[in-house]
């Protein structure tokens, strides 16, 4: 990278300070970025999946709609494909540069994480040895002081050049704030009538004999929960499809089950509707979805927003790519809140499944000089 593309990324920051709502992201396995941004008016601020029947954009959805982290819909008033032309068009915008307060990395946040954690683990634990639930997906954050010289927009060019084979992101909006993430996991994908959902469950770190991975009893359980979730689902919707897998899949440094979904779709189908009967999956919830989602509202002791929520590009020139929002921090004046959960059984143990986390954590963490 030369010296005057790696300052050309900073522009993104700009555009943040500006106030600017915009998403530049790069689909899995692709070359190309994307810049969606909106030049007029406000993104539309949306209060159930449904809503998004017949609209186009970048869709910015929560884990739990409310009035303070509404469902968010970018519209592409300005789509550039192409790190370049991005650029070259950032480049004659005016971004005339704002005074930013800078942050020392040695400015001390304290949180009790581990015991928030901890209290959480062992009521979602009473819940499944009870057999109320099968699965609960529990999650937790990490803040950390902001580095003086951080750039959201070099760490977006770095996720890119570490997670080739992820979706990752960088958007901003007034309401949401700013996001950055490398997700693994689809949740929706289509062109025309063909379309795809995965299962994605079960962590296991990055093995050199990845292709001979023995997969424990308690991984092949949390996948398979989510395969029957998905396929029940679909047939709610009279949809036929067809499986592949469970296989082995990389991400980062982590690896994961997986399993593919694919399906035929007429033209006419209600996006909306179909996103609204499989968002949140087990995969960062749990199962039943009723009770495990009453469950981490009420008890997991933090507000996700829009981790393990949704985003991606909605009918833009046809093609819909949405994946769960996972891997990811929030960006905020003095701090980087970072995001990462795993999923429970009965038979967890609380030092491995924060461990799961710690190791988690790493994908967006590794990216950043503090």
């Amino acid at each position: 990278m030369t010296a005057n593309v790696a300052r050309d990324f900073s522009l993104f920051d700009a555009l943040i300070l500006k106030d600017r709502s915009f998403s530049v992201y790069r689909l899995p396995e692709c070359k190309v970025v994307t810049l969606v941004m909106q030049q007029e008016g406000m993104p539309e601020y949306l209060q159930s999946l449904s809503e998004l029947n017949g609209k186009e954009g970048f869709v910015i959805a929560p884990f739990h709609l409310s009035i303070k982290t509404p469902l968010v819909l970018l519209h592409p008033d300005l789509m550039i494909e192409g790190e370049s032309h991005i650029l070259d068009f950032l480049q004659n915008v005016d971004l005339e540069p704002e005074v930013e307060q800078s942050f020392s990395n040695q400015k001390d946040i304290r949180t009790d994480a581990f015991s928030i954690y901890k209290n959480a683990f062992e009521l979602f634990k009473s819940a499944l040895r009870s057999k109320a639930c099968e699965k609960i997906v529990l999650s937790r954050t990490l803040d950390r002081p902001k580095p003086i010289g951080f750039s959201a927009g070099m760490t977006f060019k770095a996720a890119c050049e570490a997670y080739p084979e992820a979706f990752v992101y960088l958007c901003h909006t007034l309401k949401t704030g700013t996001w950055l993430g490398s997700s693994p996991e689809l949740i929706l994908s289509g062109e025309g009538t063909n379309w795809q959902t995965v299962a994605l469950a079960g962590t296991m770190k990055l093995s050199s004999k990845d292709e001979d991975v023995e997969w424990n009893e308690k991984n092949m359980e949390e996948q398979q929960i989510v395969t029957e979730y998905l396929g029940k689902q679909l047939k709610t919707q009279h949809l036929t499809f067809t499986k592949n897998g469970p296989f082995t899949s990389r991400a980062g440094q982590l690896m994961h089950l997986k399993t593919e979904f694919n399906f035929q779709m007429n033209e006419s189908t209600e996006i909306g509707q179909l996103l609204e009967i499989l968002h949140p999956t087990p995969a960062v919830c749990g199962y039943p979805k009723k009770d495990t989602y009453k469950l981490i509202l009420e008890n997991e002791g933090y507000d996700r927003m829009y981790y393990s929520g949704f985003m991606g590009q909605l009918s833009l020139n046809g093609k819909t790519d949405l994946f769960v929002n996972l891997r990811c921090m929030q960006i905020k004046p003095e701090k980087l809140t970072f995001f990462a959960g795993g999923g429970l059984l009965s038979y967890s143990e609380l030092e491995a499944e924060w461990e799961e986390t710690e190791e988690k954590l790493q994908t967006m963490l590794s990216l950043i000089d503090f």
